[in-house]
Parts: C-alpha cells; sequence; structure tokens
C-alpha cells in the first residue's frame, strides 16, 4: 500500500499539541492549584476565615487563563521546531507486511511492524509512533478513499497489538 502525503505547519502543531495535551492539562491544573492555595496562604494571614473561598475562586479562574498560555507555547515550540527541523512538504509512505517505510527529502526510515511503539487517531489524523516522541503521520485528508483508509487500518489492526492501538470512538 502507498501513501502519499503533504506535511504542514499546522500539521506539525495537530502532532505537538497531539502529544502534549495530557501533560498540559495536569500541569494547568498543578498551577492553578499551587497559585490558589499561594494566594489562600497569603491571604490568610490577613483575611482570616474568607481566605479559602479566595483561593478556590483564583484557582478556577486561573485554570484556563493558565492552560492558554501552556497551549500558545506548545504552539510556539512546534513552530520553532518545524522552522529548526524543516519538515518535509512532501511524504511517500509504503506499507507492507514487513514494515512502514517513508521517504522525504531527509531520507528514508524504516518501522518494522514488530517496534512500533503505539498508533492514536485525532480527528484529523492517524499517528504510528515509533517513540514516544517521533510518529509517522497519517492525516485522514490524504486518503484516496474510504477503501484506502480501511486498508490502512487492515494493515494495522494485523500487525500491531490491540493493547497498543487507541482509536476515537
Amino acid at each position: 500500500m502507498e501513501f502519499k502525503t503533504d506535511f504542514t505547519l499546522d500539521d506539525y502543531k495537530g502532532l505537538c499539541w497531539f502529544q502534549a495535551k495530557t501533560i498540559t492539562i495536569v500541569m494547568s491544573i498543578l498551577l492553578s492549584l499551587a497559585f490558589g492555595f499561594t494566594i489562600f496562604a497569603i491571604i490568610g494571614l490577613v483575611a482570616g476565615d474568607r481566605a479559602f473561598p479566595l483561593g478556590i475562586i483564583v484557582a478556577l479562574i486561573s485554570y484556563p487563563l493558565i492552560f492558554l498560555f501552556q497551549r500558545r507555547s506548545v504552539k510556539k515550540r512546534a513552530k520553532r521546531r518545524y522552522e529548526t527541523f524543516g519538515a518535509s512538504s512532501e511524504l511517500y509512505l509504503v506499507i507492507t507486511d514487513e514494515d512502514i517505510t517513508q521517504t522525504s527529502k531527509g531520507g528514508d526510515t524504516r518501522l518494522p511492524w514488530e517496534d512500533v511503539y503505539a498508533v492514536r487517531e485525532s480527528e484529523t489524523s492517524y499517528y504510528v509512533f515509533l517513540t514516544k516522541r517521533k510518529a509517522f503521520y497519517f492525516p485522514k485528508r490524504s486518503f484516496e478513499s474510504n477503501q484506502h483508509q480501511k486498508e490502512f487500518l487492515t494493515y494495522i489492526k494485523k500487525h500491531v497489538p490491540e493493547k497498543k492501538i487507541k482509536f476515537m470512538k
């Protein structure tokens, strides 16, 4: 099976966000709680009983702000990496019963099926991870037809253990 696609800056941002989403949510929660409880401790010395509700309110208000800053940071990092590493605008992927081979301006990368770290699906793409941070990218917009997409999924289900696959429901 052959697959040709392009890799845009938006695609790279999507991949970086897909990888960083969980840690961003956790860090946003922890930072907002830390900020809220710091305010609670400072105001507690002065305001007494009113300090706890104020600390909770500060934590609740700061969470979305911290989350947005974290998300913006991921997008900026993705742009810097995209510009630094010069992600190829065209990718060719060949899928066989032995492996997946990606060819780009930077050269060839071969991934035997037994070395697949994980397979994930987002709203716009499929990712076949080589490691926790590196992935082959299959945008849904690049499939030639529904049959082409089904063929891809058949290869995945045939060669990757079910515990390593997470598709959207």
